[in-house]
């Protein structure tokens, strides 16, 4: 029962910050860094956990971000730097002639 409540709060945490990231890059710049002690306090990891950037929410954090195009790389030291790619404008599926 108490995992599940967990589990629960952790994507709860996921989602809240997932929307503030995507809420801040689209409106108010192209990429920001989070420091370590930020991200604990976003994601809802305890603060002695010194593998923070390990933690199952740094992953389930990173899939929620996955299809916004907002590319994500983890620092231990850093943080966590949050930068929008480029997708292409049109898409293409390029197919052998057929023989």
């Amino acid at each position: 029962m108490a995992s599940e409540d967990m589990s629960m709060q952790d994507s709860l945490n996921c989602n809240r910050a997932a929307e503030v990231i995507s809420h801040l890059i689209r409106n108010e710049c192209q990429g920001f860094i989070l420091p370590p002690s930020e991200v604990r306090r976003m994601l809802g990891i305890p603060g002695y956990c010194r593998t923070w950037y390990l933690h199952r929410n740094i992953v389930a954090l990173r899939k929620k971000l996955a299809n916004s195009f907002i590319c994500m790389s983890v620092h231990p030291e850093q943080g966590i730097c949050f930068t929008v790619y480029k997708a292409p404008r049109q898409s293409t599926v390029r197919v052998s002639p057929v023989q």
